[in-house]
């Protein structure tokens, strides 16, 4: 017997369909699969032949995916290949109590944090009190793989170019992130939300940039490990 899903995996296929939409279009985007995921029903009559085309465009995959998460099991097929994250079904009460606009606004909100690893920013009430709490679900949707049982292994997210800058350019600074990795073009950014931590304390990428030079990691190439070694190799001008 299929179980009541109280999550589903969002994929950002789906998103890609939508996002150039109105946010009244994205909102009965959004309200019709989650009343097709989490009540069971079929999906709501699209108001136009827009909006038949988005639903017809994810159909299919949605359908499937369902099926299998609904059998306790882990779409390993879709996982591999397309960007994730866990919708809950917290997130479907929160739009059941706003109206189309608002919706849409709210799973743009979460697609772009999620997928593009951006804060929203100008957000109105009710969405932006409506996200700043998914955003807390989000950060550990990130951290762990969406699975059906315990035990599930770490999902490795990589933390953006972007993140990295709004996390560590917080004033005027001699030397950007940018810059620091055009200096070092072999430097490779494989840092990951697990490791996100490392960012913390950099405010100007200056010391790094000196001291990679006459430490023991100048042909490093990642930049995770760099980070993990960073005093290290600030100090070692001294």
């Amino acid at each position: 017997m299929e179980k009541k899903l109280t999550r589903f995996t969002f994929y950002d296929m789906y998103w890609n369909v939508i996002k150039n939409a109105k946010d009244e279009e994205i909102g009965r985007f959004i309200k019709a699969i989650c009343a097709f995921i989490f009540d069971n029903v079929p999906m709501a009559p699209p108001k136009s032949a827009q909006e038949d085309y988005y639903q017809s465009s994810i159909l299919s995959e949605l359908t499937e995916v369902k099926r299998i998460e609904a059998q306790g099991k882990v779409p390993k097929k879709y996982n591999k290949k397309l960007l994730h994250f866990a919708f809950l079904d917290v997130y479907y009460k929160a739009i059941k109590l706003m109206n189309d606009e608002d919706s849409g606004a709210y799973l743009r909100a979460l697609c772009t944090y999620s997928f593009n690893g951006k804060q929203p920013t100008k957000l109105k009430p009710p969405v932006d009190g409506f996200f700043e709490f998914a955003k807390l679900k989000l950060e550990l949707s990130k951290l762990r793989a969406i699975s059906g049982k315990k035990g599930g292994k770490t999902e490795r997210v990589k933390v953006t170019d972007e993140e990295i800058v709004s996390r560590t350019e917080k004033h005027e600074c001699i030397l950007s992130f940018d810059e620091f990795m055009k200096a070092h073009p072999r430097i490779v950014n494989d840092l990951y939300q697990s490791n996100k931590h490392l960012l913390d304390g950099i405010e100007d990428w200056t010391p790094l940039d000196v001291g990679l030079d006459y430490s023991g990691y100048k042909d490093c190439k990642s930049l995770t490990k760099i980070l993990e070694h960073r005093k290290e190799i600030e100090h070692a001008i001294w």
